[in-house]
């Protein structure tokens, strides 16, 4: 028969180190996952926002919303002060126009709502090429009222094409 105080096994605090290591080795990994499911999430808005501006771009430039505009001598594109068009191209683009601000359009893709303002100005020298500068801007709604800037681009429009 053996004794048993020369059989070799862990004490109690080899076994509580290793599970301290490994909880230390898994609680890292767990954080780096989150930080990554947070980035893909944010990615996918941006990519989203991205795709939902070229979309207002195609609409734009097929339809003759920037013709009817100009033909109004007294409509003023000035860039101090942008037109907004985002309430003209609501149907074109089947966006539905916000409830409590008329130039904000609302576009609901992946059960997530998005926010997005579509100004246009002119400033002298653009008016002699006949180009329109659109700016196109996408935010997101957060729950305390405010909403979080996604996405930004600007694109020029010529008339004589």
């Amino acid at each position: 028969m053996q004794n048993i105080k020369e059989e070799k096994g862990f004490t109690l605090l080899e076994v509580l180190l290793s599970i301290v290591i490994l909880s230390i080795i898994i609680l890292s990994f767990l954080s780096f996952f989150s930080q990554a499911l947070l980035h893909s999430v944010r990615e996918e808005d941006n990519l989203t926002s991205m795709n939902i501006a070229d979309t207002i771009l195609y609409s734009i430039e097929k339809s003759s919303i920037i013709d009817l505009l100009g033909e109004d001598p007294n409509r003023n594109f000035s860039c101090v002060t942008p037109l907004s068009i985002s309430s003209y191209l609501s149907d074109d683009l089947q966006m539905q126009p916000d409830v409590t601000d008329p130039d904000k359009l609302v576009f609901n893709i992946n059960n997530k709502d998005y926010f997005t303002y579509i100004d246009i100005c002119q400033t002298a020298s653009e008016k002699t090429l006949d180009l329109y500068r659109l700016h196109i801007r996408i935010s997101q709604p957060l729950k305390n009222e405010s909403e979080r800037f996604i996405y930004d681009t600007f694109h020029y429009i010529n008339r004589k094409e």
